[in-house]
């Protein structure tokens, strides 16, 4: 194990948008799901990561709308206040859409106050300056991103997420070209190299705009959480894997320096995979031989059933609301 990278204990992950919701679900002693009442599913991920034994709160991701995070947030009874801090796998609509209501709900920046006079200069400060967040991605989460037709026509452009907006509401953005720590043993991996066969996640039509030039968006700021548990190993979570699910787990090995690996959860961009490919990555997955397998958000039906088909005894159905413990 990397010495610094660290371990932790007692972690909880809630889904908080996917793209399925269930209330015919039965729960587990691993996998608790909400069935009081139903939540919003839609084409999206956002998830809470719980690091309960230190008292941290990721928000991984924001769904693909400004509804359903908020009001999914509302039925679960997690008051958005308690979240410590934010980290995007990328910049893609379908992971950034409620990063804005969620900072709104948080009320970092303070409202206008009487002060009595004599009051401490440094005390009135630190209440101008309001309590921040810390939001964590990679610089190329803020581009400008648009679609090539097969004409060779551009369609878009797809407006970049609102830094500006969500600093002016209070989070603190990092921008990070490698691996973040966001708690004990708790990591994001930085951008996932492209080293196996893995080639779904990367759309030719995909592209963006520097300037006056387009370039072919390869997605390079595709990154995951990595969790160390101890006496487990590692939980990798993945937003999209346009990486690969296979080059995601590699990396979160190699940032760990932990080549145990218990669950791998998120989405793992396999819905317009090849069947060959696909077989490849369900294969190079259970090398790994993980305790539970999750593919949820953008992994698509076909592969998903392939999943539940070929690793029965791990894999679980994600839908929103549900809750992994480890």
């Amino acid at each position: 194990m990397n010495e610094s990278f660290g371990e932790t204990s007692d972690v909880a992950i809630t889904v908080l948008v996917d793209n399925r919701a269930d209330l015919l679900v039965r729960s587990t002693a691993a996998v608790k799901y909400f069935t009081d009442e139903s939540l919003l599913a839609e084409h999206g991920f956002a998830a809470l990561v719980d690091l309960r034994a230190a008292g941290i709160r990721i928000l991984w991701d924001a769904g693909g709308t400004r509804i359903a995070l908020m009001e999914n947030l509302r039925r679960l009874e997690i008051d958005p206040a308690t979240i410590t801090a934010m980290a995007l796998s990328h910049g893609h609509f379908d992971h950034t859409a409620a990063v804005t209501e969620v900072l709104r709900a948080m009320d970092l920046k303070p409202r206008p106050k009487k002060w009595e006079p004599g009051a401490p200069m440094d005390e009135m400060r630190r209440w101008a300056e309001g309590r921040c967040v810390p939001l964590i991605t990679h610089p190329s989460a803020f581009r400008e991103r648009w679609h090539l037709s097969r004409d060779g026509s551009r369609r878009g452009p797809t407006p970049p997420p609102p830094r500006a907006e969500w600093e002016a509401l209070g989070a603190q953005v990092i921008t990070t070209e490698g691996p973040y720590e966001l708690g004990p043993g708790c990591w994001t991996t930085g951008p996932v190299p492209r080293a196996s066969f893995e080639k779904s996640g990367i759309s030719p039509s995909m592209i963006y705009r520097d300037g006056d030039t387009f370039h072919r968006d390869t997605v390079e700021e595709d990154q995951a959480i990595v969790i160390n548990v101890k006496d487990k190993g590692l939980v990798v979570l993945a937003g999209c894997a346009h990486s690969g699910i296979v080059n995601t787990v590699n990396r979160a090995q190699e940032v760990s320096g932990v080549q145990r690996v218990w669950a791998i959860v998120g989405g793992f961009h396999l819905a317009s995979v090849t069947d060959e490919e696909l077989q490849r990555t369900i294969e190079a997955l259970k090398a790994f031989q993980p305790a539970l397998i999750v593919p949820s958000h953008c992994s698509g039906f076909r592969a998903t059933w392939q999943f539940a088909a070929q690793m029965p005894d791990t894999f679980m159905p994600n839908v929103v609301g549900a809750k992994y413990l480890f």
